[in-house]
């Protein structure tokens, strides 16, 4: 499998940086699909096939780019999880990864248990770096944030970089995958989605 290595850098920091869990936006994607040469669709509401949108890019070169550093074909993924999000109302990872037996992107297999492990990665980078900001992503990974919740017993429960294993299973369920629909838009043959990814 064509996928990049890097080693991320760990900056360690003494003062922690708490971050509750709530109300976070952790990235936004425009992507752009071509109208399938096929239909002719005026309005996004008249889409319900996945076959009538064709990925093309996303706007951000550097943020494609990034996305990138997960998996050179991470890209091709997260956009099936837009169409995922958008036609069938999928509102989760988990919900995505349940639901797909095996997806296959650039002759790349990809059964439940790797999407989940991509998934995860990904959202390792989404937590502890700037994988989705629009500066290159370089590996660095921010040590210093301790995320917050509340648990089922209206407890308080924090993790630090060591438990990343545990966040990540609880973000994999909780990070919400939402389509603004004022941000998406069609235009001649071509479809602008915008994916927001929060909690």
């Amino acid at each position: 499998m064509m996928t990049k290595i890097f080693s991320p850098t760990l900056r360690e920091t003494t003062q922690p940086n708490f971050i509750h869990l709530k109300n976070i936006t952790f990235a936004e994607y425009n992507f752009i699909y071509h109208i399938n040469d096929g239909y002719n669709v005026k309005e996004l509401t008249g889409f319900n096939d996945r076959n009538q949108l064709l990925f093309q890019k996303i706007t951000n070169k550097v943020k494609q780019m990034n996305l990138m550093m997960v998996d050179t074909v991470f890209p091709l993924l997260i956009s099936d999880v837009v169409m995922a999000v958008f036609l069938d109302k999928f509102t989760s990872f988990q919900k995505y990864t349940d639901a797909i037996k095996r997806i296959i992107l650039s002759n790349w297999e990809y059964d439940r248990e790797l999407l989940k492990y991509k998934f995860r990665q990904y959202i390792h980078y989404l937590l502890f770096s700037d994988i989705s900001s629009e500066i290159v992503f370089k590996g660095n990974i921010d040590s210093s944030k301790v995320y917050y919740l509340k648990n089922e017993n209206r407890e308080l429960k924090y993790y630090t970089f060591y438990d990343q294993n545990e966040l990540q299973e609880v973000m994999f369920h909780k990070m919400k995958l939402e389509i603004d629909l004022k941000k998406s838009f069609i235009r001649e043959d071509e479809v602008e989605i915008c994916l927001r990814i929060s909690i």
